[in-house]
């Protein structure tokens, strides 16, 4: 009778000349596919490699387990970090970006030394600027330095000149996302930095302040004082803890902020990114040459230089004298 007449199919290997079809090969690729390397646990052996059916023997080497046969670099962290590389590794724009970023700032370093007139954003207790003010920078009451009264190393209040203003002292606020570490914004194709102000807690600008109490404006809201939703990028606090300081190079060095003269000037520790920031051009130490050694550079203090500077012939004092055995005469 048919098997399939009863609904059953026909038995493997009978019935019609049927084949068992071999499914050993796969059960064995199955099984070798699924199978670890080294099976879980202490006494595991590796199956199929040199020490098939044998203990792998380890070697404790520090806090670390090491197999025999197995060689083993450590990974130490670098003692100094070359972020510059990094960076410039990660954007062929570097320079030119660098530059942009502190144009700003380096004029503000520029001008101070040639007026002898230093202003800086910083908290009251920091020995360091976190921002060179510049005189297109703007005030809290949004409008720029160069729009305020004129100012000395000393001055205290410096009232905007702008009609119908109330601001009545100068302080300095962020004028770009930059200056709070949000780089983001540069890449929205609709974004126009010149619109960007920073903004207060209670989600309003600070245009939308008073610029003498600090209380919001706006209609329906009870901010009562500016407090910031944004943190300064360089020190990574809040913008009410800053305050801004005029200072001459006297004043600076009373106050522990010993940085002055081309000592101010954007990274002058760090000679590439330094002539970067001047020139945009790591290898370009042309202005920085010329700002300080060249025609009509930079005073150097109240120090006396080129010919009313006293020439010190191996003095080892102020009067003359010293191991060269030449002791000068002043008239």
């Amino acid at each position: 009778m048919d098997n399939r007449k009863k609904g059953k199919e026909p038995a493997a290997g009978k019935g019609h000349g049927c084949r068992a079809p071999d499914s050993t090969a796969s059960r064995n690729q199955a099984s070798t596919s699924s199978r670890a390397l080294v099976p879980a646990g202490s006494h595991a052996v590796a199956r199929g490699t040199p020490f098939d059916g044998k203990q792998l023997a380890f070697t404790k080497k520090g806090d670390m387990l090491v197999p025999e046969g197995y060689s083993m670099r450590v990974i130490k962290p670098a003692e100094k970090y070359d972020v510059t590389s990094f960076a410039r590794a990660m954007n062929p724009d570097f320079a030119p970006r660098l530059k942009q970023l502190f144009d700003l700032e380096t004029e503000a370093a520029v001008e101070a030394q040639k007026t002898g007139i230093y202003i800086g954003w910083r908290c009251p207790e920091f020995k360091y600027d976190c921002q060179r003010v510049n005189k297109k920078s703007r005030c809290f009451c949004d409008h720029s330095l160069e729009e305020h009264d004129k100012f000395t190393g000393k001055s205290v209040r410096v009232p905007c000149k702008v009609q119908g203003c109330p601001c009545k002292t100068y302080a300095w606020i962020p004028n770009r996302p930059e200056d709070i570490g949000e780089f983001w914004h540069q890449r929205r194709r609709d974004f126009d930095p010149s619109k960007w102000r920073a903004k207060c807690k209670c989600k309003h600008t600070h245009i939308f302040h008073d610029p003498v109490t600090r209380k919001c404006r706006t209609q329906g809201c009870g901010c009562s004082h500016f407090s910031s939703d944004f943190l300064c990028a360089a020190c990574n606090r809040h913008y009410e803890e800053h305050e801004t300081f005029f200072d001459t190079e006297d004043s600076r060095r009373s106050r522990v902020c010993p940085l002055v003269s081309q000592d101010w000037l954007p990274f002058a520790e760090m000679p590439d990114l330094r002539n970067i920031a001047l020139t945009g051009e790591e290898a370009n130490d042309s202005r920085y040459l010329a700002l300080t050694q060249g025609e009509g550079s930079i005073p150097q203090g109240s120090r006396p230089s080129g010919n009313d500077a006293v020439v010190n012939f191996g003095a080892s004092s102020s009067r003359g004298g010293g191991k060269s055995g030449f002791r000068p005469v002043y008239d």
